[in-house]
C-alpha cells in the first residue's frame, strides 16, 4: 500500500528531525486543545473550513502561505547557520543528503507554497470586488483549489519526519531527479506535493479567467479594468498555459 515508503524511512536517528517533529506534534496537540475548549470547530467548518466565499478562501490563503514561509524560514535558517559553521575540517551540523533536502524544500515551499498562495490570497480578496462580482465564476472550484494546496502543503511537511524529501534541488533535473539517483520516497513526495498543488492553482487560473472575462459589472470593458486585475489576469493566463504542462 504505501510503496517504498516504511519504518526504515523513518529518521529516527537524526535528532534535529525528530526534535522537529515532537515541537510540531505538540504545537498541534496544544491548537486542537484550545479549539476544542473554546468549542469553535462548529464555527470553523460552517464559517471557514467549508466556506465558499472568495474573502474567506482569500484569507485562508494567506494563513497557508505565512505558516509556510516560517517553515521555509527555518529551513533558509538551517543552510545559512550549515554555511557558517562548515570550514575544511568541519562539515558542519547537517549531513549531506539532510542539506540537500533543505534546499530542496527551502525552494518548494518558498515559490510553490509561499508566494503563489499568498498571490491567490490576494487576487481572491481583490479581484472580484475591483470588477462589481458578487463572488468568483465557480464558489466550489475555488474552495476545492484551496484544499488541494493544502494537500499538497501536508505532503511537504510529512516528508519532514516520514521517509524523506527529495534531494535534487528545487528544479528537480534528471537524472539527479531519476530512480537511478533518487530511489527513496522522497521524489514521490516531491512529484505528488506539486501536482496536487499545481492542479489547485491551473483551477484557480481557470476560475478567475472565466470570473473576469464573464463576472465584470455592466459596463465595464477590458480596458477600464484595474490594474490589479489586469495583473493577475495576465498572471492566471500564465498559469493556465504553463502548469498543465507541468
Amino acid at each position: 500500500m504505501f510503496g517504498k515508503l516504511s519504518w526504515e524511512a523513518v529518521p529516527f536517528h537524526e535528532p534535529i528531525v525528530m526534535v522537529t517533529i515532537a515541537m510540531i506534534a505538540l504545537g498541534g496537540l496544544a491548537l486542537f486543545a484550545a479549539i476544542t475548549y473554546f468549542k469553535k470547530w462548529t464555527y470553523l467548518w460552517t464559517e471557514w473550513l467549508t466556506s465558499v466565499d472568495h474573502k474567506k478562501i482569500g484569507v485562508m490563503y494567506i494563513i497557508v502561505a505565512m505558516v509556510m514561509l516560517l517553515r521555509g524560514f527555518a529551513d533558509a535558517i538551517m543552510m545559512r547557520t550549515q554555511l557558517a559553521m562548515a570550514t575544511e575540517g568541519s562539515p558542519g551540523y547537517l549531513p549531506p543528503e539532510h542539506y540537500a533536502q533543505i534546499i530542496t524544500a527551502h525552494g518548494v515551499i518558498m515559490i510553490i507554497f509561499m508566494a503563489m498562495p499568498f498571490f491567490t490570497g490576494l487576487m481572491n480578496l481583490a479581484v472580484p470586488l475591483q470588477i462589481g462580482a458578487r463572488d468568483v465564476a465557480f464558489p466550489f472550484l475555488n474552495s476545492l483549489s484551496f484544499w488541494l494546496l493544502v494537500s499538497g502543503v501536508v505532503l511537504i511537511n510529512l516528508s519532514l519526519g516520514v521517509g524523506e524529501f527529495a534531494k535534487t534541488g528545487w528544479v528537480a533535473y534528471p537524472p539527479l531527479s531519476g530512480l537511478q539517483y533518487s530511489p527513496g520516497v522522497g521524489m514521490d513526495y516531491y512529484i505528488w506535493a506539486l501536482q496536487l498543488s499545481g492542479l489547485g492553482t491551473t483551477l484557480t487560473g481557470v476560475n478567475f479567467l472565466a470570473t473576469v472575462l464573464k463576472m465584470r459589472t455592466p459596463g465595464m470593458k477590458l480596458m477600464d479594468m484595474p490594474i490589479f486585475t489586469w495583473t493577475c489576469t495576465w498572471a492566471n493566463d500564465l498559469i493556465v498555459s504553463s502548469f498543465t504542462i507541468l
